[in-house]
């Protein structure tokens, strides 16, 4: 692609200062060749394509605008050609093309209809749910523990224990600094240089069943002596414990209104189908439609059956 850095550069340039929602920007161009050119409004309608979550992270990373231009420019000039050849003339061709068109003018229609749609004011609704499904917004009992894991996997089992046990004399007092140092130093946990031997909040259910045995008999500060688990042997040291509670309702909130608005919006859409579904107006040709099913011509009727 014949397209110098100035070029590229004024792109990402306007895709960076370009956001959702604000007044359209001029429609200039990005690449051309004699009647063939791509312009910002291209590059726009692909952004469509693009997560609106991560849609501003893409438009500023020249490592992502510079390729999709570059893909965007082959595609428009093997279309042309395609056309040039009278590809596009083929009646399943010309089919494909209507297709693409009719589901992105669909998807495009259903958003405006979103829009219109009257939202009421949800918090009641929220407020109803919160109190008649208690049970959704329960957050089970957790505790927080640091570990030293003496692997089994890579030496033997009294090894390990042997092993354990003076890691335990050298912790059993320590405070959490010393108790964390000794995990750097020790620990066979390929996952220490991540959480640096702090498991953080986790669910005794979804811990291995002889180390959530320990933890629930443990006080803040105590220090285990070894318990064994499938991986080997474990030193652990408990920092705190948090009973099973209840969400308040501000923190479930707006995520029950954003429920329930989507609920609302995907009434909306299935009217709208049905709108389409049940239009007296429309016939349907069912010996048509079966026929296809037996791939064969001769079964294609001209006479509609009406639903």
């Amino acid at each position: 692609m014949k397209a110098g850095s100035a070029l590229l550069a004024a792109v990402i340039a306007f895709a960076t200062s370009t956001a959702l929602g604000a007044e359209r920007q001029p429609d200039l161009p990005l690449v051309v060749n004699g009647e063939v050119s791509l312009t910002t409004v291209d590059f726009e309608a692909y952004l469509q394509k693009v997560p609106e979550n991560v849609r501003e992270d893409f438009r500023k990373n020249v490592s992502r605008v510079r390729p999709t231009v570059d893909g965007l420019w082959i595609q428009r000039v093997i279309g042309a050609k395609a056309r040039a050849a009278g590809l596009a003339d083929d009646p399943v061709v010309a089919a494909r093309i209507q297709q693409a068109t009719d589901q992105i003018l669909a998807e495009v229609y259903l958003v405006e209809q979103d829009k219109k749609l009257k939202i009421p004011d949800l918090t009641p609704r929220a407020q109803e749910i919160y109190k008649t499904r208690p049970d959704d917004f329960k957050v089970p009992a957790q505790v927080r523990v640091q570990h030293i894991l003496v692997a089994t996997s890579c030496r033997g089992r009294e090894e390990a224990l042997q092993r354990a046990k003076e890691i335990h004399a050298r912790v059993a007092n320590a405070d959490e600094a010393g108790f964390l140092a000794e995990v750097q130093k020790s620990s066979d946990d390929t996952s220490k240089d991540r959480n640096k031997g702090d498991l953080g909040m986790v669910a005794p259910k979804d811990l291995e069943v002889p180390f959530a045995d320990a933890v629930a008999k443990m006080k803040p500060g105590d220090v285990s002596a070894p318990v064994e688990t499938k991986y080997g042997f474990h030193v652990i040291r408990f920092v705190s414990r948090q009973p099973e509670r209840v969400k308040p309702f501000s923190e479930v909130r707006e995520q029950l209104i954003a429920g329930e608005r989507q609920r609302l919006i995907e009434a909306e859409r299935t009217r709208q189908v049905n709108l389409v579904r049940d239009d007296p107006k429309t016939q349907l040709f069912l010996e048509n439609v079966d026929a296809l099913t037996r791939s064969s011509q001769a079964a294609l009727s001209t006479d509609p059956k009406s639903r």
